[in-house]
């Protein structure tokens, strides 16, 4: 699915499904940096069949998204409320995913009556990014991809394991964020590197708040998670064990049925 924003087309997956609007609720994903909507593929293609509108999104500049990647996480916001906007959608639950988590929070702070809850995989109040690995994604998008990715994964996708038969996660998962449009990455990790908003939101969050994060995770340590969880009003957290800071990818099972269980 696409539809134009600032007159640049940007990508939808709807997990094979027509909007419906009317008899169905809907689940925005929002991915992280330097991604795209595909690391959501395990999760759509059930959701949308189990009665639930899918719209996996493509930020600006990445995917299959046209134009130029936004520089902070308040434009990104914004602009995935001009999204809801142009799709016509009063009611909606965000999750999204490190970088997109962050989006998913400013969102819910800036959209109160449209957002219904939020779910934050792979979140924390704050998310400092190393200056020799924005200085990598500037100047050699191999490094950055292959740090990016060791530190994603947990130890069962560094022996190989993968939920879909005949894939190799470290492989696509680098390949991923080569396939980004030149200086994506680096304008998403200093996005990231300069939000320090997230604890103050956080107390004035209404809405009901579920983060998801890995055991192994080393980008967003359960730790991190843990504190920023405490700070909601409302808030539930989930700890997947055998699973890193891609647990949408790594377990997709357990993630997809987490968030199934916010709608039924």
């Amino acid at each position: 699915m696409n539809i134009l924003i600032n007159n640049y087309k940007v990508n939808i997956r709807t997990g094979g499904y027509n909007l419906n609007k009317e008899k169905k609720p809907t689940l925005l994903l929002i991915h992280g940096a330097g991604m795209d909507g595909t690391v959501w593929q395990l999760q759509t293609r059930y959701l949308a069949n189990k009665g639930i509108n899918v719209l996996a999104i493509d930020l600006p500049g990445h995917g299959l998204s046209e134009g130029p990647s936004l520089k902070s996480i308040s434009k990104m916001s914004h602009w995935v409320i001009k999204l809801l906007d142009l799709l016509n959608i009063n009611s909606v639950i965000i999750a999204g995913h490190s970088m997109g988590s962050l989006i998913s929070l400013e969102t819910a702070k800036n959209d109160k009556n449209r957002v219904k809850s939020i779910i934050l995989l792979g979140s924390a109040s704050l998310m400092p990014v190393h200056p020799d690995l924005i200085k990598a994604a500037e100047n050699n998008l191999s490094i950055a991809a292959n740090l990016i990715t060791d530190w994603s994964l947990g130890k069962t996708q560094h022996m190989g394991n993968n939920p879909s038969p005949g894939s190799w996660m470290i492989g696509g998962s680098i390949q991923l964020i080569m396939n980004s449009s030149k200086g994506v990455l680096a304008d998403d990790l200093i996005a990231c590197n300069a939000y320090k908003e997230a604890s103050n939101l956080a107390k004035s969050i209404e809405q009901e708040v579920l983060i998801i994060s890995g055991k192994e995770d080393k980008m967003t340590p359960v730790k991190k998670a843990k504190e920023l969880s405490t700070i909601f009003k409302n808030c539930n957290m989930i700890v997947i064990h055998n699973a890193g800071h891609m647990m949408m990818m790594e377990d997709p099972t357990k993630v997809t049925q987490l968030m199934y269980k916010q709608f039924y």
